[in-house]
C-alpha cells in the first residue's frame, strides 16, 4: 500500500509540474502575441499617418494644378486676343533664332540689336575697299539706324576666318589688321550716310569669336563678317 501511495504522489507531482510548465508556456505565448499585436497597432498608426499626409499632399497638388490650369487658360485667351488683333495686318519678315527675334535681318536682343553682313558681300578677297553691293547694303542699314535707332550708340565689329594672310600680306600684318581696316571702312561709309562720328565705335576682332567651324569653306565664309550692333541699354 505504501508503495502504491508513493507512486500516486509521484504522479500527482508530475502532473502538477506539467500543468505549471503548460501555464508558463501559455503566458509566454500570450505575451508574444500581445507584443506582436502592439507592433501591428503601431504600424497601423504609422500607415494611417502616411495616408493622411499623402491625402494632404494630393489636395495641395490638386490646388496647384487648378491654379496652373487657370493661368494657362488666361494665357491662351491672351494669345487668342493678340492673334485676333493681328488678323488683317501685314507681318514683317520675322523669324526666331536662339531666343532672339530677327526682323528684316536685325536680331532683336534685350540690350541691343545686331545685323551681320558677310565680308564676301562687302569686300573683295583680302581687301578692305567696299564693293558696290556692299555699299548698297550699308546704305540700307544706315537708313534703318537713322529711322529706328536715332541717337543710339553703334558698334562696328570686324571679323575674319582663321586663314593667314597670303595674297595681300604686303597690305596687312595679320587678320587683326585686316579686320580693323574692314571695320573702319564700314564705319566711314555709315558716317558718310548720315550717322554721327561720335555715335560709332569701331572694334577689330580678327580671327577670334568664330560662329562656325573654320574647317570648311562654308564655315569660313560665315566667320568672315562685319557685325553692326545698336546698343539699346547699358
Amino acid at each position: 500500500m505504501k508503495h502504491a501511495g508513493r507512486n500516486t504522489l509521484i504522479l500527482l507531482v508530475a502532473v502538477a509540474a506539467m500543468t505549471a510548465t503548460g501555464c508558463d508556456n501559455l503566458k509566454e505565448e500570450n505575451l508574444a502575441l500581445k507584443n506582436q499585436n502592439d507592433m501591428l497597432l503601431a504600424q497601423n498608426k504609422d500607415l494611417q499617418d502616411q495616408v493622411g499626409t499623402l491625402g494632404t499632399e494630393n489636395e495641395q497638388l490638386k490646388n496647384d494644378l487648378d491654379t496652373k490650369s487657370m493661368d494657362l487658360a488666361a494665357k491662351n485667351e491672351r494669345i487668342s486676343s493678340l492673334q485676333n488683333q493681328l488678323i488683317g495686318k501685314p507681318m514683317p519678315n520675322v523669324s526666331v533664332i536662339k531666343e532672339t527675334v530677327v526682323v528684316e535681318g536685325w536680331e532683336k536682343g534685350r540690350f541691343g540689336d545686331k545685323i551681320s553682313v558677310g565680308s564676301d558681300l562687302l569686300f573683295s578677297s583680302g581687301r578692305a575697299t567696299l564693293t558696290r553691293s556692299g555699299k548698297s547694303k550699308l546704305s540700307q542699314i544706315a537708313n534703318d539706324i537713322k529711322q529706328g535707332y536715332a541717337g543710339l550708340p553703334v558698334r562696328v565689329y570686324g571679323y575674319t576666318d582663321s586663314d593667314p594672310i597670303r595674297k595681300t600680306k604686303n597690305l596687312w600684318a595679320d587678320n587683326l589688321d585686316l579686320s580693323a581696316n574692314r571695320a573702319m571702312a564700314v564705319t566711314r561709309y555709315l558716317t558718310s550716310r548720315g550717322l554721327a562720328k561720335d555715335q560709332i565705335e569701331t572694334v577689330a576682332m580678327g580671327d577670334t569669336n568664330y560662329i562656325s567651324s573654320n574647317a570648311t569653306k562654308a564655315g569660313k565664309a560665315k566667320n568672315r563678317r562685319v557685325e553692326i550692333v545698336v546698343i539699346k541699354s547699358k
